[in-house]
């Protein structure tokens, strides 16, 4: 693979919510940066953090995050579509995308 090559996130696109309560996933969380003195922007984790699904609503799942969630920049708890949960299996990662891979992504849309 050449440098300019990246890998594809591996989603749980089209996984059913319900399907999805209680597995561990990897997920790129929102958190807000100081845009002026009175202005906050939202921006997305370049990186993506372990959660647990703990609940299934309509179209989007609510996660709690595992690591760190204390000292980190975003809420322990947040809700996301299945398209943005990249998979894992334990400790073995099958997204190899750059968020997940440690070289990180810079876009604040997509997984």
């Amino acid at each position: 693979m050449t440098e300019t090559e990246t890998k594809a996130p591996i989603t749980y696109a089209g996984t059913p919510v319900a399907d999805l309560v209680g597995r561990t996933v990897l997920v790129r969380p929102y958190y807000h940066v100081p845009e002026s003195r009175s202005c906050l922007r939202s921006v997305r984790s370049p990186f993506t953090f372990e959660a647990r699904v703990i609940e299934a609503s309509g179209e989007m799942v609510m996660v709690e995050f595992t690591w760190a969630a204390d000292s980190a920049p975003w809420n322990k708890r947040a809700v996301f579509y299945p398209k943005e949960l990249h998979q894992t299996a334990g400790w073995f990662r099958i997204c190899e995308c750059p968020a997940c891979a440690g070289d990180g992504i810079y876009e604040h849309r997509g997984a």
